[in-house]
């Protein structure tokens, strides 16, 4: 008898965020260039974000989540649709901000009034990133000394993405929106990170298509949606309004490898002719997203 298959590894969760500003006549979205050396995505350009750590849903951490912040961040469900722990959903809110701060050096976070951190508040703290990211649990620390607080419902749960079965590393990773000053600027860490650019989702999509700036399956898909959202909507607070409370379906891609290697998606009439873990059948994707390419060639 051959061998068993190996079960598929568990995904791990993660948080990762689309920062939307009004810039030169249109609105932008942060990208990040991953240095070239390292064996994760190397040279891609992806939004910033990472997985979740145990510091991220300590008491320290909801502790700097207002009250009223906790009720109303984004309610997030599983694969399958059941709901997650609020804790959990929390947890993602947190790793979202700090993995922002840590790889952008953009401050997702209120003062006691409510109002955003400026330029020259985030520029003093610039020098905690590289601490916070060796030790997250440092996140809570300077959001209590400087008296922040993380508004999590200012997050708009945007899409839900967890990479193919047959995938060695896996995440299930949550996508979030966040508007941020015009003037917001972004620091590279110079490490992980080589380069940043905010341009327009339209913009990205096109030179990811040339193969100019080099992009994952899934940051492709949310740039193409992102943008097509912001044509219907015709402005950054209009997109926010109208997306604040978006059904949002989980997206689990299947890896083909035929004559070239494809990413397939689940509104593909083929999807669950190949192998690997399926979506649920039950699920049901937007017009917006179905409108999208079912399946997509690699090109690396």
């Amino acid at each position: 008898m051959g061998q068993e298959r190996s079960q598929p590894v568990v995904p791990r969760p993660a948080a990762t965020v689309l920062l939307l500003r009004e810039g030169h006549g249109n609105v932008e979205v942060l990208v990040i260039r991953r240095h070239e050396k390292l064996a994760f995505m190397g040279g891609m350009w992806v939004f910033p974000g990472g997985t979740v750590c145990a510091a991220d849903a300590s008491p320290a951490a909801f502790a700097r989540i207002p009250a009223s912040s906790q009720t109303n961040c984004a309610r997030l469900g599983t694969l399958h649709g059941e709901p997650l722990a609020a804790s959990d959903c929390l947890a993602l809110a947190v790793a979202a901000c700090r993995e922002t701060f840590e790889e952008t050096g953009v401050l997702l976070a209120s003062d006691t009034a409510g109002e955003p951190c400026d330029n020259d508040l985030t520029a003093r703290l610039q020098e905690r990133r590289r601490a916070i990211a060796a030790q997250p649990e440092l996140f809570a620390e300077l959001l209590q000394a400087e008296d922040l607080f993380l508004r999590v419902e200012r997050l708009v749960y945007w899409a839900h993405w967890i990479t193919p079965s047959v995938v060695p590393r896996r995440f299930d990773t949550r996508f979030f929106l966040a508007a941020v000053p015009s003037d917001q600027a972004a620091v590279i860490d110079s490490t992980e990170t080589v380069d940043h650019a905010w341009m327009s989702p339209a913009a990205l999509v096109a030179a990811a298509q040339t193969g100019n700036m080099p992009v994952s399956h899934p940051t492709l898909y949310n740039l193409m949606e992102l943008d097509t959202s912001l044509q219907l909507h015709g402005s950054l607070q209009g997109l926010l309004a109208a997306e604040s409370q978006r059904r949002v379906v989980a997206i689990l891609p299947k890896m083909v490898h035929e004559e070239q290697t494809a990413m397939v998606l689940p509104w593909d009439p083929f999807y669950r002719n190949f192998v690997g873990e399926s979506a649920p059948e039950h699920l049901e994707y937007s017009a917006h997203l179905r409108a999208l390419p079912p399946r997509m060639i690699a090109k690396r």
